[in-house]
């Protein structure tokens, strides 16, 4: 039966109930499905299911629901009996089950948008599972085809086309050629995703269908767009994902994997440095990496120790067919700057080298000319702007009248010759104003262009800020004349920096013993896999019963089944665990336990390497 409120008890119903638009809503599984089904519901449904071992780990239906607010309606459910209830009355692979959280967007046709289930191991971070739940409501009204223009804007056909380049400087306008008539059509940006240029949705030579509207030869793609519903359905645990930052502030930032999909990433998963501020290391509209990890049924990012070279799963493609929407090799000024600006630094554009001609100097951060003294403010240049277009509509208003009065006198050869005469005077004054009208709009450029080499010079200044923040660990080599002393030296090194000082007493390193492979076996491993694995030897021979039960300590058995026995030598046990997860080749360490007590440190080597 459907979970009741506490405060107050519904009596038992006679009948199958219908839903109850309460804070959190009641139901049995045919009712509940009966109204997910209906026609007449117009706003998103979050279903919550609980089991009735859940204890401390179930979701607070209620609190969703007043965090929820009008985004939605909030059900919940018990599993079981009334899960499969649910489950027989709705589409294919609707279910919910378990302890967990689904949203079922509104509308016809809502089961193609419906995004996947959130379920909960362990204790349920509620604010996160409500910022996740959002992003689905959110993502599937936008996943939502809008419907066909109406007859007042003229009739709409479906044809298909090939994507040939795009137009205006922002890129917000596509060209396509019909397949059908050859004909030329556009596409224009603002009524697909706004904000994100087409040239990250659509690649030249890409197939696109849509509505095409005949009277203002626009063509409508909304049909093509593409929004994954969840992280976990492109990204595995520990892939290095890309991200646009949203906004970064002194202790977060907000990134998106896609439109739609917002995530915060705190500061402390972006430098290992506990005074640095998040808005010193990312900037707005930025690329960057991070790595994609699902803690307890939620999704985390982390960019620690995501290395420069290290590979990444692509992007999603937002349009069927097209690119990946985001590049980390696209040019970063493309969203700041027009086509023909500069680019990066040491590179010089066309008006910049007009700039530098004879006769003009360069002076701290533009171009300025001989005699003009330093470049205007940008309210100088809209007032000077304004005040040339005034200057010119005032001009050819005098010439109208000159030549009107001049006809309407039948002005004699004398006066004719003044009045052209003062035609030309005139004339040589709009010609005056139009070469101070460019001249202004020259040095727009010039300071449009240097705000993009200045832009892209904080931009890498951040990355490599970043790059070395990022890393949690400095390497010492070279300090001693053997591996062993060295080795025990970066050994108690890492155990200072990894165990908190206020359980440096509980968790001592303890007593290990050095096999003769094992110095070896570390000094092939790169810095960053060194490190790695002298965190894994830490979190071993101190007994950190968190970070050790996280990296998954078994048997090394004789073969691979699954009940063979465990290698051993005497009455020592072999024993393996993880060095690094979610990566290829992940790194293992072996080791001994020995039967008289301590450890063995044996080798370190790939995942596929199964023998002592």
């Amino acid at each position: 039966m459907p979970a009741q409120k506490r405060r107050k008890p519904l009596p038992e119903p006679a009948a199958e109930p219908g839903p109850r638009h309460l804070l959190t809503q009641c139901s049995s599984g045919v009712s509940l499905s009966q109204h997910l089904m209906g026609t007449e519901r117009n706003r998103a449904a979050v279903v919550v299911s609980y089991t009735h071992d859940a204890g401390s780990h179930r979701i607070d239906a209620a609190a969703l629901a007043r965090i929820l607010g009008d985004e939605a309606d909030v059900f919940e459910i018990a599993n079981g009996v009334e899960t499969r209830k649910l489950e027989d009355g709705l589409p294919p692979k609707l279910q919910i089950y378990g302890t967990g959280a689904r949203v079922y967007p509104a509308g016809p046709g809502f089961a193609a948008i419906t995004p996947g289930a959130h379920l909960v191991r362990g204790a349920c971070n509620l604010a996160r599972l409500a910022e996740q739940l959002l992003g689905d409501i959110r993502t599937a009204a936008h996943s939502r085809t809008p419907p066909p223009p109406s007859a007042s804007k003229g009739a709409a056909v479906m044809v298909t086309g090939i994507v040939r380049g795009f137009a205006s400087e922002d890129n917000s306008r596509a060209l396509v050629n019909l397949v059908s008539t050859e004909q030329t059509v556009t596409i224009r940006a603002e009524t697909l995703l706004p904000g994100v240029p087409l040239d990250w949705l659509l690649t030249p030579g890409q197939q696109v269908t849509g509505l095409l509207n005949l009277q203002d030869s626009t063509l409508d793609i909304h049909g093509s767009l593409l929004t994954p519903g969840s992280p976990v359905t492109v990204y595995s645990d520990g892939d290095v994902a890309l991200a646009r930052v949203r906004t970064a502030t002194s202790n977060h930032a907000r990134v998106t994997l896609w439109p739609g999909a917002e995530f915060r990433i705190g500061v402390e998963r972006i430098s290992s440095n506990e005074l640095d501020c998040a808005e010193d290391l990312l900037t707005e509209g930025e690329v960057v990496r991070v790595r994609v990890l699902y803690e307890n049924g939620t999704v985390v990012l982390s960019m620690l120790d995501v290395d420069d070279d290290e590979p990444w799963v692509p992007a999603p493609a937002l349009t069927a067919g097209g690119p990946p929407w985001l590049d980390p090799a696209r040019p970063y000024t493309s969203i700041f700057a027009p086509p023909g600006t500069v680019a990066g630094p040491g590179t010089t554009t066309a008006g910049e080298a007009h700039a530098r001609a004879p006769g003009c100097e360069t002076a701290g951060t533009g171009v300025v000319p001989r005699g003009h003294g330093p470049a205007p403010s940008p309210a100088e240049r809209r007032s000077a702007l304004k005040s040339t277009q005034m200057e010119l509509e005032k001009a050819r208003h005098t010439i109208t009248e000159l030549l009107e009065a001049a006809t309407r006198r039948g002005a004699t050869d004398k006066i004719a010759r003044a009045l052209q005469d003062q035609v030309e005077q005139a004339h040589g004054e709009v010609r005056e104003l139009a070469r101070q009208h460019h001249q202004a709009q020259h040095q727009v450029d010039i300071l449009k262009a240097e705000l993009a080499r200045t832009k892209t010079k904080l931009v890498g200044t951040k990355q490599q800020l970043r790059s070395v923040a990022s890393r949690s660990e400095t390497g010492f080599t070279g300090l001693f004349s053997t591996p062993e002393q060295q080795f025990a030296f970066e050994l108690n090194a890492q155990w200072a920096k990894r165990v908190p000082a206020t359980d440096k007493a509980a968790e001592p390193l303890g007593t290990y013993v050095i096999g003769p492979e094992f110095l070896a076996s570390m000094a092939l491993l790169t810095a960053a896999q060194r490190t790695k694995a002298l965190r894994a030897v830490v979190d071993l021979v101190a007994a950190r019963q968190g970070p050790l039960h996280n990296r998954k300590p078994h048997f090394l058995r004789e073969n691979d089944g699954a009940h063979a026995p465990a290698r051993t030598r005497g009455e020592d046990i072999c024993m393996r665990l993880a060095v690094e997860q979610g990566t290829s080749g992940a790194l293992r360490l072996h080791y001994w336990k020995l039967k008289a007590g301590g450890l063995e440190l044996h080798e370190v080597v790939t995942h596929d390497e199964v023998k002592p």
